[in-house]
């Protein structure tokens, strides 16, 4: 069994809010130049983004035409971080080049428009040895196959999540460089075979450390591959891709010794979004300041 490690995160005191504080790592790979564009300009143009970073895991280095356009932006900063391979371990390899401990792991056809990536990381912010985003998975158990995957219509069903995909998610630098540098080889070694479960292995590194659950942040996600992603295809069945993040599931597990994956029932959501925000009490509806607002 995996001992729990549980080394501190280095110190890092979070300042008064200012603009710039968090770091945009952009994960793309043999894609179409005018998506990664996109998705820089989009995360650009959010006030807290200071430095973006695009995960370049080609062969090739990225092209002359984008790495000029963006050569000399100073707000934010655009750097093209060149991975000669295209492991999906990439996505968490330290960054190179300066960087703000507030990590926002995003792929490139992901758009969280700047007031929901505002919202996370002030959550994040709050609890910065946690894995906070968008988008909640959970594992079940059966006696059957151990330990299953299951996505949206679980966790809305029952209320519950353990897992926080890192497509679109907050996270400490230090957690990169743990799982670089400190996170089983076997592991590593099992996301390149089964070029998946990336993010699977991220959770787990997390919570084996923290204890801690990740923290579901309520957004307004565009999702510009939901067509044509893995999981998506018109036979999610034929694709296997459910099984597999199963079988994923089952492999760390064993490698740790055990499940280090934390439940939680929490959600966050803006205090401004009239929908949910609704009173606890009738009372609440005629309180004192009604005619202050």
């Amino acid at each position: 069994m995996l001992a729990n490690p549980g080394p501190p995160l280095s110190e890092h005191k979070s300042p008064i809010h200012t603009s710039r504080e968090l770091t945009v790592v952009i994960n793309t790979f043999k894609r179409p130049h005018k998506v990664v564009q996109d998705s820089i300009e989009f995360y650009a143009q959010c006030e807290i983004v200071k430095h973006v970073y695009v995960i370049w895991s080609e062969s090739q280095p990225p092209p002359l035409k984008l790495t000029s356009k963006y050569g000399n932006w100073k707000t934010p900063t655009v750097q093209f971080q060149r991975e000669t391979t295209g492991s999906l371990n990439n996505r968490f390899k330290p960054l190179q080049g300066p960087h703000t401990a507030g990590i926002f792991s995003i792929d490139d056809d992901v758009r969280v428009p700047c007031d929901d990536l505002a919202l996370g990381f002030e959550v994040w912010r709050g609890s910065q040895r946690s894995l906070v985003g968008y988008i909640p998975r959970v594992h079940i158990r059966s006696k059957a196959s151990g330990l299953v995957y299951r996505c949206w219509w679980r966790v809305w069903w029952h209320g519950v999540y353990s897992i926080i995909l890192t497509k679109a998610a907050f996270l400490h630098h230090d957690f990169f460089e743990m799982y670089t540098n400190d996170m089983p080889q076997s592991i590593r070694l099992l996301v390149d075979e089964s070029r998946n479960c990336e993010d699977l292995a991220m959770q787990f590194l997390m919570a084996n450390s923290t204890g801690l659950p990740p923290i579901y942040v309520k957004g307004h996600l565009t999702d510009l591959g939901v067509l044509n992603g893995i999981s998506t295809t018109k036979s999610a069945v034929t694709a296997g891709h459910m099984d597999g993040r199963s079988k994923c599931l089952n492999s760390l597990a064993a490698v740790y010794g055990r499940v280090p994956l934390v439940v939680s029932h929490a959600i966050v959501d803006s205090a401004a979004n009239g929908w949910t925000n609704r009173p606890s009490t009738w009372f609440e509806y005629i309180s004192s300041d009604l005619w202050k607002i």
